[in-house]
């Protein structure tokens, strides 16, 4: 569903149970490449904008997705297996830009932010690559998880 009339109420939620949780700093994930060519927006990018300028989090973008399939295409064990080469640290030149209002430093514990959670490989991929960059301690908020 292209629905963007949803973003400001789930933005409200989410942002409500982050102060909740003493969170700063939060890491989206990205999208599948073409999925916004696709459907015209990221819904997760517009939550963060939105939790951005309206609550104050930091938004540190310093992912990004390397393969191209649907994970919603493929069963579970090929997520499983396909998902740990599909995220990746943004190269150098852009995590120097990225990380200034960080003192060029990646913060010590971050939220990582996703629309939906079915096995947990996404948040677990961009989990491993943020605590290989350094950052002590990740976890994850979703909209959405499905059995």
């Amino acid at each position: 569903m292209k629905v963007r009339c949803l973003s400001d109420f789930f933005a409200e939620l989410i942002g409500e149970a982050l102060i909740e949780l003493g969170v700063k700093v939060v890491v989206p994930v990205p999208p599948r490449y073409g999925k916004i060519k696709e459907i015209g927006w990221d819904q997760v990018d517009e939550l963060c904008n939105i939790l951005e300028h309206r609550f104050g989090f930091k938004i540190l973008r310093v992912l990004e997705r390397k393969s191209v399939f649907q994970q919603k295409k493929l069963s579970r064990d090929e997520r499983l297996e396909s998902i740990s080469e599909a995220y990746a640290l943004r190269p150098f030149k852009k995590l120097k830009k990225i990380l200034k209002p960080f003192h060029d430093h990646f913060p010590s514990s971050v939220w990582l932010l996703d629309d939906v959670c079915t096995t947990g490989a996404t948040l677990e991929a961009c989990a491993m690559n943020l605590k290989k960059a350094g950052i002590e301690k990740v976890n994850a908020i979703t909209l959405f998880g499905v059995d």
